[in-house]
C-alpha cells in the first residue's frame, strides 16, 4: 500500500454534509434589501438575476465580501469547483452567470491585483 492511498481518503467515500448544514435563515431564504440594491448596480450584462431567484443566500453573502477581493475571489473558487468531489453542481444557466459575474469582477470591479510574485 502507497503511502498516498494511506493518507489521501478515496473519492468512493461518502460524506454527508446534511448535518453540518445550519437551519435556513432569513437570508438563506430570501434576497435581502442590500442585496436588491447590489444586483440594481452590477451592468445589466453581468447582473446575475438567475443567481438571485434561485440562491439568494448566495447573492447575500456576496454583498457582504464584495468589497473584499481576497474573500470574493475565494468564494468564487468555491462556487464554481468542486472541492468535495460529489456535488451535484448548479444549473448551466446559473454556472454561466457566476462565470460573467467572476469575469465582471475581476475585469472592473477590481481590475488591479497585485500578488507577491508581481514586480
Amino acid at each position: 500500500m502507497s503511502v498516498e492511498y494511506a493518507i489521501k481518503p478515496s473519492a468512493a467515500a461518502h460524506v454527508d454534509y446534511s448535518e453540518r448544514r445550519h437551519q435556513p435563515e432569513k437570508d438563506d431564504l430570501e434576497l435581502s434589501a442590500s442585496g436588491l440594491t447590489w444586483l440594481a448596480s452590477i451592468e445589466q450584462s453581468a447582473r446575475p438575476i438567475r443567481l438571485a431567484a434561485a440562491f439568494p443566500r448566495i447573492v447575500n453573502r456576496i454583498v457582504k465580501i464584495w468589497k473584499t477581493p481576497r474573500e470574493m475571489d475565494r468564494y468564487f473558487e468555491d462556487l464554481l469547483e468542486d472541492t468535495r468531489g460529489n456535488r451535484q453542481g448548479f444549473p448551466l444557466n446559473i454556472l454561466m452567470e457566476l462565470s460573467t459575474l467572476k469575469d465582471y469582477y475581476q475585469a472592473k470591479v477590481f481590475p488591479t491585483r497585485r500578488n507577491a510574485w508581481d514586480s
